[in-house]
Formats: C-alpha cells, structure tokens, sequence
C-alpha cells in the first residue's frame, strides 16, 4: 500500500502561497522537487526547459481568509530565473468555479478582466508589484483553471515561462 503523501495548507499572500513565494529558491521549501523528477512530469509542457520549473510533490491547499475551507489544488508548479530564484507560480485547483474570481478579490481587490481566446482572465497587481492573474477557461475542457503569481516587471517570466497541459489535466 503506497503511502499517501502529507497534507499542506498554505495562505495566499502577495507573493504566492505560504513558503512558496516569487524570489525564494525552490529547493530551500519542504516538498519541492525538480520537474525532472515529479511524477505528473508528463501531464505538461513546459517552456524554456524543464529544468527551469519545480513542483510540490504533497497535497496543497491554499486559503485566502483565517476561516476559510480552503481551495484544494491539484497541481502546484513554479518557474525559476537564471540565477535559481522563483520567478513564476503555478497553481492549478482542482475544483474551480465562478466564485474563484470573487473569493481572491477578497484579499487582493478589485481585478481587471478580460477576455482571452479560451476564456476569461482577471488580474489583480498587489503594492508589493507583484501580478496575480486567475484565468478561467470558457466551455473549452482542454483549458484548465490556473492562478499564476509573478513580479510585475519581470517580463521574462511573462513571456517565456509557459506552461501547457499536454491533456485534460483531471
């Protein structure tokens, strides 16, 4: 019988969720592993190359409010730069609905929003400069849900820190 792996609650903050934060090295953090060795490796495509990401290996949720329930992800991957750091944060729920939008707006305020070819996209920029972005898939199930964290100049991570499923993710 394989042993389930432990549970983790991390808080949404500013810079990602709980220890997993832009800027901070990902082997540094309990649970992170290289992408190379994480097990759903070939669920995605990443760009620029696999050994640019890492991803946690445990079960995660994360919580907006003291009280909350939680929001339970399924996958949590993030990005490094160059030099190592954190640069990009993935998180992909494993249950999303429309409330997503409005439970994040809670911490993080008001979003902009707009539409994207696949769906809707909010975005919210904290005073900390850092951009949360929640893209939601329209009626297309090959599009997953994911809540991406990084700095706001930092447009490297933008355009070429991309992640794609390579199928359905659930």
């Amino acid at each position: 019988m394989k042993a389930m792996p432990p549970s983790h609650s991390f808080r949404f903050h500013n810079l990602g969720i709980g220890e997993i934060q832009l800027g901070k090295k990902p082997e540094h953090i309990p649970g992170m592993l290289p992408f190379p060795s994480y097990n759903c490796k070939n669920r995605f495509r990443v760009f620029p190359d696999p050994a640019h990401y890492h991803a946690f290996s445990g079960v995660a949720k994360g919580t907006i409010e003291r009280d909350d329930t939680g929001i339970d992800l399924q996958y949590l991957l993030t990005g490094i730069n160059e030099d190592g750091f954190i640069n990009r944060i993935f998180l992909y729920p494993q249950e999303a609905n429309e409330q997503l939008a409005w439970r994040l707006s809670q911490l993080y305020g008001e979003p902009s929003t707009g539409k994207a070819p696949a769906g809707i996209k909010n975005a919210w920029i904290t005073e900390s400069e850092t951009e949360i972005t929640l893209f939601s898939p329209a009626d297309d199930k090959t599009a997953d849900t994911v809540i991406a964290f990084r700095f706001f100049y930092d447009l490297s991570a933008l355009k070429e820190y991309i992640i794609e499923g390579s199928t359905k993710l659930k």
